[in-house]
């Protein structure tokens, strides 16, 4: 009896010790993999035939890119001071600096809402524009499985 629970427990070990993956096994795309996983999912979305997508992609991947010049240069931790220490100086150039970002990424939304008005249907278009979800994680509910309830009459009693 005692053998069989050492080899259950050295079983539970070994299948646990395998599922874990290490830091240096786990796959990190470059970012040109994460442009054309992009397009490719874009392309899906968009159900676009052959002749289409050729077209496409290579706009698509120079709309992303156009888009990624316009984030903030630098990562929060290098920001400086916390906000409460900061002077109204630094906080207004920080404003500043956002607000040129925002017209920049408004500009080049424009540009190349008119290069694929020409290639692409405005339903297509559209969905190109559209606020993105943003991920969420597996263990959140999904508000696109809610099923409304039966109507009564449908109802098995």
């Amino acid at each position: 009896m005692k053998t069989m629970y050492v080899c259950l427990a050295f079983a539970m070990s070994v299948l646990a010790l395998s599922a874990q993956t290490p830091e240096k096994q786990r796959r990190h795309l470059t970012p040109e993999q994460r442009v054309e996983r992009q397009v490719e999912w874009m392309e899906k979305r968009l159900l676009l035939d052959d002749e289409t997508a050729a077209k496409f992609a290579p706009l698509y991947k120079e709309y992303i890119e156009a888009l990624a010049q316009c984030r903030p240069a630098a990562p929060k931790e290098e920001m400086g001071p916390r906000r409460e220490k900061q002077t109204d100086e630094a906080i207004d150039q920080r404003m500043q600096t956002r607000f040129e970002l925002q017209k920049k990424r408004l500009d080049i939304k424009e540009t190349y809402y008119k290069k694929f008005k020409e290639i692409l249907t405005m339903r297509q278009v559209e969905k190109i524009f559209a606020p993105q979800p943003k991920h969420v994680p597996h263990s959140a509910p999904d508000k696109r499985t809610f099923k409304a309830p039966l109507p009564p009459e449908k109802l098995v009693r």
